[in-house]
């Protein structure tokens, strides 16, 4: 590819704090959510100026839930911060997902959650004209997917899979008829292709492969079609994780998938994207310093602290409600898991935890592994005493998994629980899910 560089950005969530974000509703929101909602506006401005400064790099993409919940007066607000970015220099592509749109918002005032005005799909390729649409060689109106050229002889396909037009997470036939049209258009006039896409292409983590919402649903059938007709890379968000993935077609031609978090919780990060010939390179950054009170914590441990506080209550509402003995043993359960250390566990369970996680209280241990997995380069790997503890815990129910096993096996892929499990808590791909510098010709450099 000719070389070009651009920053990418994924999942602002923008909220216009105007419409109302305090109040004990407000409040208990907060209690599960992993983002900062009240201060996404803030937080924002702050990563656009600090992208602004760098005149070496003239583009920025962005690939969908640009607002909270598809707020109207959200999307005009962040609008306007597109528009100040724009005339620093920059240019600026954007795609629309699923919280950018429908008609019952919600916003937060006293005790109670108000309804607000949402935004209809159909207006928002007007709202955002001028950030991708406008420049766009061809656009499908039914998903607002578009391809348009970012440097020259550079183009870069924008998927919408998340729209009124397509099964929401697919590209279904016809939108992969759509896409096949652009990429042989492409290839016609000599121009490489990159895509984005809201949904992450390849899981991001093993796992998430049996999480339905977690990556694109026919994701392996949507990876070939792109590889097999010259797309090397594509960059995504959703699942607000640090990833870097390929996949290799059966026609053996890799496609590299770079999903990144949310801007606004941690992880907390965004991305500068260069590319010269076969070499891609990628680097990460933290969300910059937006004048919030950290309460004594550094911002990373702040965004962090938010994210343990969603973990914990997630966990903890699983095991709540219900009636009679279901509610009786879910409340025993939120007690144990409460109070229990890893070596308490340990004991119950007949394995053996090494000494210094010992003493660790369960929830806390539970929280530090979401947390990493989600900030990429998983560290739980064979000989650390979180990974070999979850490996003895695996081949303690060995029996169970293997009963399990092929009722997640599906479409003809079979499925190993305990490997996928344990290449989910630790990094085996030879590069970082943050700072790489990959091949485009299939060789890791």
């Amino acid at each position: 590819m000719n070389p070009f560089s651009f920053y990418l950005v994924t999942d602002t969530h923008y909220f216009e704090p105007s419409l109302g974000a305090s109040g004990k509703a407000f409040e208990e929101y907060m209690q599960r959510e992993q983002y900062f909602m009240a201060e996404s506006s803030d937080i924002v401005r702050a990563a656009f100026s600090k992208i602004a400064e760098d005149e070496s790099v003239d583009t920025v993409i962005i690939p969908g839930d640009l607002s909270k919940n598809g707020e109207i007066e959200s999307h005009k607000s962040f609008v306007k911060e597109l528009y100040k970015l724009r005339d620093s220099g920059k240019k600026i592509f954007v795609i629309t997902a699923g919280h950018d749109y429908g008609e019952k918002s919600r916003a937060f005032v006293g005790d109670e959650r108000i309804e607000v005005e949402g935004t209809p799909f159909g207006i928002l390729r007007e709202m955002y004209a001028d950030f991708g649409y406008s420049q766009a060689l061809a656009v499908d109106e039914s998903t607002l997917s578009y391809i348009a050229e970012i440097a020259p002889k550079v183009r870069m396909l924008a998927i919408n899979c998340d729209s009124e037009g397509n099964p929401k997470g697919e590209v279904d036939d016809r939108l992969g008829e759509w896409i096949k049209g652009r990429l042989d258009e492409a290839k016609k006039d000599g121009c490489s292709v990159f895509a984005i896409c809201h949904y992450p292409l390849i899981p991001s983590v093993p796992v998430f492969d049996l999480v339905g919402d977690a990556k694109l649903r026919n994701w392996r059938k949507t990876a070939s079609l792109l590889a097999d007709n010259g797309v090397e890379f594509i960059m995504t968000g959703h699942m607000h994780i640090q990833s870097i993935n390929e996949y290799v077609s059966e026609r053996g031609n890799k496609i590299i998938d770079i999903c990144t978090s949310c801007l606004g919780g941690s992880p907390a990060k965004y991305r500068k994207i260069s590319v010269d010939g076969d070499k891609l390179s990628v680097e990460s950054f933290d969300t910059p310093d937006f004048g919030c009170d950290t309460k004594g914590m550094s911002l990373q441990e702040h965004f962090d602290n938010q994210f343990r506080l969603s973990i914990r209550n997630r966990i903890l509402g699983a095991l709540s409600g219900g009636k009679g003995v279901g509610a009786f043993f879910k409340k025993i359960g939120k007690k144990i898991l409460s109070d229990i250390t890893v070596g308490g566990l340990g004991r119950l369970l007949w394995i053996k935890v090494d000494k210094p996680i010992k003493k660790k209280k369960f929830m806390d241990f539970a929280c530090d592994l979401g947390i990493a997995v989600f900030k990429g380069d998983m560290p739980y790997g064979k000989g650390t005493p979180e990974g070999d503890a979850i490996a003895r815990v695996l081949k303690r129910f060995r029996f169970v998994i293997k009963k399990i096993e092929p009722k997640l096996s599906k479409n003809g892929v079979s499925v190993d629980l305990t490997d996928m499990l344990l290449n989910t808590i630790s990094n085996n791909k030879g590069f970082s899910d943050n700072n790489a510098v990959l091949s485009l010709n299939g060789k890791q450099r």
